[in-house]
């Protein structure tokens, strides 16, 4: 069998590597050599040490050499030798092994098993160890090639990445060998994880960390020069020994000799272990799901129930790279693959074989089947956990004829039962914060999901870019969170937070804070704006913000909620603007102010009170509303004596009319009182959902265009004092049913300084009555009465009737008539004329169609005035048609048509002249001068010429446009009772105006 370093001649002998009379040899790459052939400085005399499954502090050798005496070296030449050069260097030692010897009945089958074992490893230190006579002596300590991740340490994040995939990253700097004989959790594979962080550990300790937790051993095997780390979760992995070593005999030391290799001392040792491991976890997508798991399988012992009860961290709440679209985990299956792998760590310490034996070749992670043992049950299969190893050259200093001294001590675990590492290495627990950034798209302010996590890159990440693929997404706690309540802060890209860890485990971290820095300053200037507490938002993508803000300035207390959008904002206090960043700015007085640039609503399901009855100091409930109802209650009060006294003086009818009008009133301060229920907490107030408003001084309505004032029952205006109506041009009242006005003791006037009054009753009579006098004047024209029938003057028992029969007067008393003469002539009618009405229209008739002047549309809902020359004026808003009322008079007369600005009704935009000429009675089916039928969309408007034919009184249309230019401009009215005539010389006028003139140029 041929040997690391053996080699064939050209006759096929095999020629060794070292000496056969050695057991101990030395090659390396690194190694001193002298020669032609390259023949090695140092001969190996001891090597002592030991290996441990998954146990890197004892994984090492020490071998022990001197410089070859059969050469001759001078001491001084071989004293000087460069250690730094082997320092780091791979080096193998071999150790020959002889193999059984052939037993009776197999001739030819002697030295079963002869061969060369290696073991390989990495130099860690080189030292001169001294002078046997007139060689030099050194020492040479060999490791592992993963005792290098002891000297390294790193912080890094792995994201979605199994123990595996972590593993073969963390190894990938190292350039050696890995084998892996791995089952996997489920289906053969291992789960990925959210997050794994390597968090300021060297790579050693945080790969034995996970392969504890997860259950993974591990060994090096050493063939060829090198040796490789064997990875393993399952007992398969472990392969037996070669045929020296497949089975061993057991021998105690006082028994007969035997040739070969085997134990002499052996003790088998049954521990009591704990039976029991129950695992437990939370997960925050499933706060209500429950995680515990519990695996048993206690060994045959007594008193082997003991239970180990720990936190498992197999939640995986999909805070991976991929967040919520990324794979969940199966929490059952992990849950308990952890909680068996605690349990076998414990079990498989319970039954342990230790012992010692001339063994070279006895090597770490492989099998071996026990003979000869007095017990019965121990002579089974084992694996080898840990041996010891103390190898030494005995001989003279030639080398000729030279013997071996070998003792070998191990530690071996029953093959059958499952092997798992003892947790030797605890998680780092951090403590205190750390910085972070939160990172998102380019371009994207806030990067979140449904449960308000962010995503963030740590500022120790030196792998990280900043971007949506290098953060972890974390939770940010906040003091006030529960089910659909609480206060949400999300940071955003950009900021700096501070991270803390669940338990200093650096596998939880979540967000517990922000941070200002050089780039992202406070939201308020400071220290200008130290004594204000604030919460201020910012627009995405924008500058805008809105606050909260507490202003503790001494003397100046303010507290204030404001928005940029609309300069929105409410004061509470010492009212004072906070500008954006700037913070406090210009004084605006005391009190409260609620503000807007945009809309303003105030909205009360079950009423509202606003009032100025002040309560010093707040005391009292908020609907305390005596005063409001005080004043009610005497403002009905007032109504029911006047509507009295009116009833009495037959002006209204008795219990109706304003005595309605007093029971609503009562019915609303009942309401607006409320019903005491009695109680500390009753607050009976507003029963209803009425608007109240109240005050301890005035109330004052100010409108720049108009004031609507609307109720679907009744409206009471009550006064102790006057009612004053001032009104700039008319005063209309449109009443359904009747009207009544009572006056007590003052008298009543009704006064016209220019233009008619008109009194009219069209369906019914007038009574007109007065306890004296009834004066009736015209002071510089003539009094008119007319009467279709018959007019009656009655004067005590005097009589006077004037009908179309003629002029009848019946007295008891005396007819007196004085004249300067008196004549009667033939007789002679004149007919009466009755005011044009509704009712009574004129003779003739104009039906005016209001039309744009470029496109020939109709104008619907054009507000219009219509003025003839006898001083009748009609106003209104034309039909959808474009149509304005029907103008009537008695006779043929002119005037003018003025179209109204429809957003100020005091513009006149156009003027067309008018001609009232046409016979209402004469029908009309001409066809309009515009046949050709269009439509139009007119800023979102459906906009038509005219209908076809007559109107909707069946009269011919009269067209008048809008044109400004069609005498508009230079149409004028005088002011101020001038006329035509009132000419000055050499003097502009000052009593026209020019209304389509001065809309056009306003």
């Amino acid at each position: 069998m041929v040997g690391l370093g053996d080699t064939i001649d050209p006759g096929g002998n095999v020629k060794l590597a070292f000496p056969q009379s050695r057991t101990l040899s030395i090659s390396g790459a690194a190694l001193p050599t002298y020669g032609v052939d390259g023949l090695p400085v140092f001969v190996p005399v001891r090597l002592q040490g030991r290996e441990t499954i998954g146990r890197i502090d004892e994984c090492r050798y020490l071998v022990t050499l001197r410089t070859d005496d059969a050469y001759a070296f001078s001491p001084s030449g071989t004293a000087d030798l460069e250690l730094d050069t082997m320092v780091g260097t791979e080096a193998t030692v071999l150790i020959q092994l002889e193999g059984k010897p052939g037993l009776a009945g197999h001739a030819g089958l002697a030295d079963i098993g002869a061969n060369a074992r290696e073991i390989t490893g990495l130099i860690e230190a080189a030292r001169l160890a001294g002078q046997d006579r007139h060689s030099i002596l050194y020492e040479l300590e060999l490791r592992p090639w993963l005792h290098r991740a002891t000297l390294t340490q790193d912080c890094r994040l792995f994201q979605d990445m199994s123990v595996v995939e972590i593993t073969d990253a963390v190894l990938a700097k190292y350039p050696y060998r890995v084998d892996k004989r791995l089952a996997g959790v489920s289906r053969g594979i291992y789960p990925k994880r959210d997050l794994q962080r390597q968090a300021y550990e060297t790579d050693w300790a945080f790969l034995q960390r996970l392969w504890e937790e997860w259950g993974i051993w591990w060994w090096f095997e050493h063939d060829d020069g090198h040796h490789r780390l064997v990875l393993c979760d399952t007992m398969g992995g472990h392969q037996p020994h070669g045929a020296a070593y497949e089975t061993l005999r057991y021998l105690p030391p006082d028994g007969k000799r035997i040739d070969e290799e085997h134990i002499h001392a052996l003790s088998v040792t049954s521990r009591l272990t704990i039976g029991r491991v129950t695992v437990t976890d939370y997960d925050y997508t499933r706060p209500r799901a429950k995680l515990t798991v519990t695996e048993a399988n206690p060994r045959e012992t007594a008193s082997a129930d003991g239970e180990i009860y720990d936190w498992g961290d197999y939640s995986q709440p999909l805070a991976g790279a991929h967040g919520l679209a990324g794979q969940p985990n199966d929490t059952d299956v992990e849950a308990r693959h952890f909680a068996r792998v605690q349990l076998e760590a414990k079990r498989c310490a319970g039954l342990r074989a230790n012992g010692k034996g001339n063994l070279r070749g006895l090597t770490v992670g492989r099998t071996f089947t026990l003979t000869g043992y007095p017990q019965q049950a121990a002579n089974r299969e084992y694996v080898v956990v840990s041996c010891a190893l103390d190898i030494e050259e005995i001989g003279d200093r030639t080398g000729t004829g030279q013997t071996y001294r070998a003792e070998a001590q191990f530690e071996l675990l029953p093959a059958n039962e499952p092997f798992r590492l003892a947790r030797s290495v605890r998680k780092p627990c951090l403590s205190g914060p750390e910085k972070a950034i939160v990172v998102g798209p380019a371009g994207q302010e806030v990067w979140t999901d449904q449960y308000g996590r962010v995503k963030v890159q740590f500022g120790w990440d030196r792998h990280g870019k900043l971007d949506e693929h290098s953060g972890i997404w974390l939770r940010v706690l906040s003091p006030w969170q529960g089910i659909e309540m609480g206060a949400t802060f999300l940071p955003r890209v950009g900021h700096e937070v501070a991270v803390e860890h669940y338990y200093g485990d650096p596998d939880l971290p979540v967000i517990v804070g922000s941070a200002v820095n050089a780039f992202h300053q406070p939201a308020l200037d400071l220290p200008d704006n130290q004594a204000v507490t604030v919460l201020r938002g910012r627009e995405f993508q924008g500058t805008a913000s809105g606050h909260v803000a507490i202003d503790d300035t001494q003397g100046q207390i303010q507290t204030q909620i404001a928005s940029d959008a609309g300069a929105s904002q409410l004061s509470l206090g010492n009212l004072r603007r906070i500008v954006r960043k700037k913070g406090r700015a210009d004084a605006r007085g005391k009190g409260f102010e609620l503000r807007t640039d945009f809309w303003g609503v105030v909205r009360a399901l079950r009423g509202l009170f606003v009032t100025t009855d002040g309560r010093a100091g707040g005391p009292g409930h908020a609907k305390d509303a005596r005063e409001a109802v005080g004043r009610l209650t005497q403002a009905r009060e007032l109504q029911e004596s006047l509507s009295g006294l009116a009833q009495r003086h037959d002006a209204q009818q008795l219990d109706a009319d304003q005595s309605d009008v007093a029971k609503a009133i009562k019915t609303r301060n009942d309401a607006i009182r409320g019903k005491p229920s009695g109680g500390e907490h009753d607050f009976p107030e507003l029963a209803e959902a009425d608007l109240v408003l109240s005050s301890a001084a005035g109330i004052s309505l100010a409108a720049q265009r108009c004031a609507h004032i609307a109720s679907n029952e009744d409206v009471a205006v009550t006064s102790g004092r006057h009612v004053g109506l001032a009104v700039g041009r008319s005063l209309f009242a449109s009443v359904a049913n009747a009207l009544s006005l009572f006056v007590h003791k003052a008298g009543m006037k009704l006064v016209a300084a220019a233009g008619n009054v008109r009194i009219e009753a069209q369906t019914d009579g007038i009574d007109m009555t007065a306890k004296q006098a009834v004066t009736i004047t015209s002071t510089t024209d003539r009094i008119h009465l007319h009467a279709a029938k018959e007019i009656v003057l009655h004067a005590g028992s005097t009589e006077v009737r004037i009908s179309e029969r003629g002029y009848v007067v019946r007295t008891a008393g005396e007819h007196t008539v004085h004249a300067g003469s008196h004549q009667a002539d033939v007789p002679q009618t004149r007919p009466m004329r009755l005011p044009v009405t509704p009712d009574n229209p004129g003779r003739f008739a104009a039906h005016f169609v209001l039309m744009e002047h470029a496109g020939g549309f109709a104008l619907p809902r054009q507000p219009y005035r219509i003025t003839l020359d006898n001083g009748r004026m009609i106003e209104g808003v034309s039909n959808e048609r474009g149509e304005t009322a029907l103008v009537t008079d008695h006779d043929i007369t002119f005037g003018t048509v003025e179209l109204l600005a429809a957003s100020d009704p005091d513009k006149v935009i156009a003027v067309n002249h008018a001609a009232i000429v046409r016979d209402i009675a004469t029908p009309y089916a001409a066809t309009a001068p515009n046949a050709d039928k269009r439509t139009a969309k007119i800023r979102g408007k459906t906009a038509s010429t005219p209908e076809q034919g007559a109107t909707s009184e069946n009269q011919q249309p009269m067209f008048a446009t809008c044109d400004p230019l069609n005498f508009g401009l230079r149409f004028h009215h005088f002011i101020n009772g001038a006329r035509q005539s009132d000419v000055r010389a050499n003097r502009p006028r000052n009593d026209v105006v020019y209304p389509v003139t001065k809309a056009y140029t306003a």
